[in-house]
């Protein structure tokens, strides 16, 4: 029954039955609904990332990535590769953008380039851009189909090609560190061969990877980040401001958005405990040091102690006995 007060309470109904609606205190605070309530689960926030509003786009890049896993040499080498290209002040000029240079490859560092599946069909290029590996993100049962592939291409022009798999984007943050390594190991190995054939004096770059996806904007966009994340230091807004100032047409949503954020703080937590461990170890290597004595210090102290004892020695020598009692 209606008592004629606003007031009151309604009923949805609903597949599961009735739903109750509260309008009484919205109606009485004088608030209204912006949309309908829904009960799924919250959407992760939005991740802006604005672009740059000058001409050009300034950016510092430095080696920053941990040796865990690498020997003193890999690690040696790989700082050599990055910083023939970092450790410099980049000014990325803001240029126009072409509808058609989205089915081209753009270099994003001087031995990494990321594009669409499309530029692998261009043999003339990769073999002038220097391309010694190629390197497809794709999903598993595009891999099961065989219907995404840089294999062909290597085989013509006798390079090496590699593939990372993924059932879904949930899969990401485990393929980026299985990613990284293989283009690091693939630098590694390019660098080491050109050493030998050419005395120690190797050209730079050394190797470059091309990485790539059907659309070369959307995963294989990711993985690019993330190894800018791993090798360079960037945090996430920043690696991917200048990959998209190269390559304009990636298109990152909020879920890609946040698991590159999720995989940041996961390098900046690896960074602090190896930087804690490797400050420990310093500790305790300076501490071992001043306990332990060096071999000339320990000889030093026992021929001044012979000598004391000769000298000691000497006092008593020519003395008659001494009896206290008679």
């Amino acid at each position: 029954m209606s008592t004629g007060d606003p007031r009151q309470f309604y009923t949805l109904t609903t597949a599961q039955g009735p739903e109750p609606k509260i309008g009484g205190i919205s109606y009485m605070a004088g608030a209204q609904a912006a949309t309908d309530y829904c009960y799924r689960a919250p959407s992760p926030p939005h991740i802006s990332v604005p672009q740059p509003q000058d001409d050009s786009f300034c950016i510092q890049l430095a080696p920053s990535f941990q040796t865990a896993g690498r020997d003193a040499d890999e690690n040696a080498i790989l700082h050599t590769i990055i910083s023939s290209y970092a450790l410099q002040d980049l000014h990325i000029p803001m240029r126009e953008w072409d509808y058609l240079m989205r089915r081209k490859s753009q270099s994003i560092l001087s031995f990494l380039q990321l594009g669409p599946s499309s530029a692998t069909r261009d043999l003339e290029n990769l073999r002038k851009d220097g391309v010694t590996m190629l390197l497809v993100i794709r999903n598993t049962s595009s891999a099961q189909a065989r219907l995404l592939s840089g294999d062909k291409s290597a085989r013509a022009l006798g390079i090496e090609s590699c593939a990372v798999d993924v059932a879904s984007n949930s899969e990401l943050i485990a393929a980026f560190p299985r990613a990284t390594k293989i283009i690091n190991d693939h630098l590694i190995a390019r660098y080491r061969m050109l050493a030998a054939d050419t005395y120690g004096a190797v050209p730079m770059p050394c190797g470059k990877v091309l990485v790539f996806c059907e659309s070369g904007n959307e995963r294989s966009a990711a993985f690019v980040v993330a190894y800018i994340m791993a090798m360079l230091g960037l945090d996430m807004v920043k690696a991917m401001q200048y990959v998209q100032a190269l390559r304009f047409c990636t298109a990152f949503d909020d879920g890609l958005k946040n698991l590159l954020l999720s995989y940041h703080d996961i390098l900046v937590a690896q960074r602090s405990i190896w930087e804690d461990g490797a400050l420990s170890l310093q500790q305790d290597q300076q501490v071992t040091s001043r306990s332990k004595r060096s071999r000339d210090e320990v000889e030093d102290k026992d021929e001044n102690l012979e000598m004391g004892q000769v000298d000691d020695r000497a006092r008593f020598e020519g003395r008659k006995p001494f009896a206290p009692f008679q």
